[in-house]
């Protein structure tokens, strides 16, 4: 038996959080930060004063420009005086040319040591901007806006935020060598917890998959160590050691997992199909039926269930699972098949047969039916449908529920279907809308 579609790593995508805001800019920090000046510089910040004022007939972009004209004399004819390179750097971040503003804060650093308080403050509150700006974006689905976004972002400062938001994009791109670096400055400039785990599995899955196995399992191992409570590292590491061949340390780490008393239903979910992965099916049974506890409405953690005690031998307690997913998903033949092995294994060939001839008497059958969530509040129930001997081009009306945490249908709609020809899939798609929580979903025989 297969096992049903559940991931088994952290899947790869840009990590949107919420806006960040700016640093209180520091008027005194700025005077005491390369103070001197000369008549360039003074001209320059009369422009700049102007540029924060709402009562200006002239554009700020003017002002900005204006302002560079000003200090053009002062960086020629005085290339060591500080204090052009921290108004240089204003005017430009006022243009947005964050290039140039990246190599003048550089440069006043390196002419005033104690201005590298002030220089962060600048850097970040275009930190700030750029961030949310790309996450609007993402949130937007326009990802190369974001990208480029998130790419000037990390010129301005590495923050592990705005790092793994590109390296996820370059990542989910196939840019693996981009991704690789991005993720390495991520980890090095630190974050919180969420950002370091997103980047360290992220980035030894990347090196895994380019035969780098012995650097990705370094990743891993060092997260583990480091972070021994975080379930999702230690699941990854567990699946990698597996992958690696070295299925009795992986053992290990799944049977600890199954000790503890803290895991969620997704990381219950996890572990089962870990432990499935090793053949050791008795334990994997043991987390989905966890998993099952937690959301009984689950399709796939029902499927996964039952797939295991197949493949265990606990044919009496298959037996009322397969009837359940056979009455929630009555067009899907591998239920029928579970249900009708479990009959024969428990020695009622008759109730096998029987279960047999239902089977034959579906004339389309639909595959790997799933549940989806979209967004708030809206789930799609999508698929294949596979014609098995009906007539090409006729349609089909399935219901469609909705369930919520108890079981209740907070949500009813009908999927139409057109039968393609004999022995062919389509793929089908139905949206649906519930301000309800949704736990899982079921479906109906047409007409019933």
């Amino acid at each position: 038996m297969a096992m049903s579609r559940s991931h088994m790593k952290q899947s790869v995508g840009a990590i949107l959080l919420a806006a960040v805001l700016g640093l209180p800019a520091s008027v005194a920090a700025q005077e005491e930060c390369a103070g001197h000046g000369n008549q360039y510089t003074r001209g320059a910040e009369i422009e700049l004063s102007w540029a924060t004022r709402r009562d200006d007939p002239q554009t700020k972009e003017e002002r900005y420009a204006r302002a560079l004209e000003k200090l053009a004399p002062a960086f020629k004819g005085n290339p060591d005086m500080a204090r052009p390179y921290l108004l240089g750097a204003t005017a430009n971040l006022g243009l947005r040319n964050y290039a140039s503003a990246d190599s003048m804060l550089a440069r006043l650093v390196q002419l005033e040591p104690a201005c590298a308080d002030h220089v962060y403050e600048v850097r970040f509150n275009a930190w700030v901007q750029l961030y949310n700006r790309g996450v609007g974006q993402l949130q937007a689905s326009e990802e190369q806006a974001a990208l480029e976004t998130f790419d000037t972002a990390n010129l301005m400062l590495e923050d592990a935020r705005s790092l793994t938001n590109s390296a996820a994009i370059y990542h989910r791109r196939g840019e693996a060598a981009k991704a690789v670096d991005l993720y390495k400055r991520a980890l090095k400039s630190g974050g919180d917890d969420d950002m370091i785990r997103t980047a360290s599995i992220n980035l030894a899955e990347l090196l895994r998959a380019e035969g780098r196995n012995d650097e990705g399992l370094k990743i891993y191992s060092e997260y583990s160590a480091g972070n021994p409570e975080d379930v999702l590292g230690q699941l990854n590491y567990a699946i990698a050691l597996m992958d690696d061949g070295q299925e009795e340390v992986a053992q290990e780490m799944f049977t600890n997992l199954l000790g503890r008393d803290d895991l969620s239903f997704r990381h219950w979910s996890q572990v089962g199909i870990g432990l499935y992965r090793t053949r050791n099916f008795a334990e994997a049974a043991t987390a989905f039926r966890a998993a099952h506890e937690m959301n009984p409405f689950n399709k796939e953690t029902l499927e996964n269930l039952a797939n295991t005690y197949y493949q265990s031998e606990q044919y009496e307690v298959l037996l009322p699972l397969a009837d359940t997913l056979v009455a929630r998903y009555p067009y899907e033949t591998i239920n029928y098949n579970l249900l009708a092995n479990a009959h024969r294994e428990l020695d009622d060939p008759e109730a096998a047969l029987a279960v047999l001839e239902r089977r034959e008497g579906l004339t389309f059958e639909l595959l790997r039916v799933q549940l989806v969530a979209q967004g708030e509040s809206l789930y799609s129930v999508e698929g294949q449908v596979l014609n098995k001997s009906a007539e090409a081009g006729s349609q089909i009306t399935v219901p469609i529920e909705l369930l919520g945490e108890t079981g209740d249908v907070v949500m009813s709609d009908a999927l139409l279907l057109t039968l393609p020809g004999a022995g062919e899939p389509s793929s089908f798609q139905l949206q649906l809308q519930s301000q309800e929580p949704v736990a899982g979903f079921q479906y109906g025989m047409s007409g019933s």
